[in-house]
């Protein structure tokens, strides 16, 4: 199946993400708000003649002269009439698609009511058709994008905020159209990599044989953490990471490719996540743009929440960041200007933003600044990561990846890893700093992880597109019903 019928459509609180299987950037990306024109608006004096509703990136440039709705609060679709109008406006307006030709990837936060997506499905192939159905999880989307099977995911978009761990255990294994030759070589390989050495990377030196020779004297020893081979042309990288349980060893394995078309054919996937250990927390970017009006109304700017909402969201995305330390980073604001930014509003006034560019996101840690009771974003990775069996804890702590537009502010992954470190020492080691030499602690932040989701939905159908068994077909949907979510893994 051509690339072009496979879509994936990552619908956020925020913004929609659509494009097509295997591509590297979105297609698209809007706004996820729908517009009415005001009554008052209606006799204007304007050149310009407004449509009965307005979808995306028109809605923010007319958005004084329109009645703005977002669909999508919390992660979850709360008015399906003009989700309607926005899932046209991505299927119709940017892609030009048709719907009856394709198979269709969406995305879906954990812990959502199932109810959102037994509608999200009926939606896809009652009103537009397609030919195939597929929903994921967010959170697991996020590690294939970073080439992981196993990892805790923060993902922090507009509207919500969950930590889901992802562990994979078996033999992951994608095997595509190669030559027998071809074919045994890589099979030979895992077996050599299931006894492997410290760290590999073999580059590609020109012929198989001596590629070979080559990967082979590089494996003396056995008990190894991560191998990375690239070897272009054919694969662009074979990534694995694998681990030991008393004398078996685990490995999960990923084939990234690039403009190859490698059609897997049997696809064993052995990962799951652990929905009694998904943390989930209402608080994400929108919240902390609504705290942050507030804080400028009490700086003296009187901004309204409905009109200014995306100025101020603007004002948070150039000038906000996280504190390393909240206490000195405020004091250092009271006693002195050095934070002081000045930003200029759309109609030419400028305004000071002092002590309320960290105030505002420190939401992400401290939700009792804005009256939301629960665990703020480390307590969180922190006692999902406690609660997980102790086998794979130290696995855990070793992969953790952002994704999320609210975990671009500059500052997030030092602050986490301070506050991760220092539970960890007070819960773990009860104060012995000795053992903090053991917590191998890393936290991944890939430039790209705004639209993760998006990226990694985007491997996940390239793989799959040729793989019927892996869509819900039309005929499943009308012998089944909604109990073909089965197939997901959310019925």
């Amino acid at each position: 199946m051509d690339s072009r019928n496979v879509v994936v459509c990552d619908n956020g609180t925020g913004y929609v993400k659509c494009g097509f299987a295997g591509e590297n950037f979105p297609t698209s990306v809007f706004p996820c708000v729908v517009g009415r024109p005001m009554l008052r608006y209606e006799e204007s004096l304007m050149e310009q003649e407004l449509k009965d509703t307005i979808v995306g990136a028109a809605c923010s440039e007319l958005r004084h002269q329109l009645d703005i709705s977002y669909p999508v609060n919390n992660g979850i679709v709360q008015n399906w009439d003009d989700m309607g109008h926005v899932w046209d406006h991505a299927f119709f307006s940017e892609l030009k698609i048709d719907p009856t030709e394709c198979k269709i990837l969406l995305t879906d936060p954990p812990l959502n009511p199932s109810k959102n997506r037994e509608k999200m499905v009926e939606t896809m192939f009652e009103k537009y058709n397609f030919a195939g159905v597929f929903i994921q999880i967010q959170a697991v989307l996020t590690l294939y994008a970073q080439g992981l099977l196993t990892g805790l995911v923060i993902d922090s978009g507009d509207g919500v905020t969950h930590v889901v761990n992802y562990l994979t255990t078996g033999f992951t294994f994608f095997l595509g159209r190669f030559s027998e030759p071809i074919l045994t070589l890589i099979l030979d390989l895992f077996q050599l990599i299931a006894s492997a050495g410290d760290f590999l990377h073999v580059p590609w030196n020109g012929s198989i044989a001596s590629w070979a020779f080559g990967v082979k004297s590089v494996f003396p020893h056995y008990g190894k953490y991560h191998a990375s081979i690239e070897w272009p042309g054919i694969l662009t990288k074979i990534s694995c990471n694998f681990f030991d349980i008393g004398h078996k060893t685990i490995i999960p394995i990923v084939l990234n490719h690039n403009d190859f078309s490698i059609s897997p054919q049997v696809p064993v996937v052995d990962g799951y996540s652990f929905p009694h250990l998904t943390k989930r927390m209402n608080v994400a970017g929108r919240h902390i743009t609504s705290y942050l009006v507030d804080l400028l109304s009490r700086r003296g700017y009187a901004m309204n929440k409905n009109a200014d909402f995306e100025t101020v969201r603007e004002i948070k995305e150039k000038l906000c960041y996280i504190s390393y330390d909240y206490k000195r980073e405020y004091q250092l604001g009271l006693e002195t200007t050095i934070l002081v930014k000045n930003y200029t509003l759309p109609d030419g006034r400028v305004i000071k933003v002092g002590t309320e560019r960290f105030q505002a996101p420190e939401a992400l840690f401290t939700p009792e600044l804005i009256d939301v009771e629960g665990d703020g974003m480390a307590d969180m990775v922190f006692r999902c990561i406690q609660e997980m069996d102790i086998d794979n804890r130290m696995m855990l702590y070793q992969h953790i990846v952002l994704s999320g537009g609210s975990t671009m502010y500059p500052g997030l992954p030092s602050r986490l890893e301070k506050e991760i470190s220092d539970r960890y020492l007070d819960v773990v080691l009860k104060g012995n700093k000795d053992g903090l030499k053991k917590l191998r602690l890393r936290i991944e932040d890939p430039p790209r992880r705004k639209h993760m989701v998006y990226l990694g939905g985007a491997v996940l159908a390239g793989i799959m597109k040729d793989a019927p068994e892996f869509w819900i077909n039309r005929e499943d949907y009308l012998e089944e019903g909604l109990a073909c979510l089965s197939k997901c893994g959310h019925a």
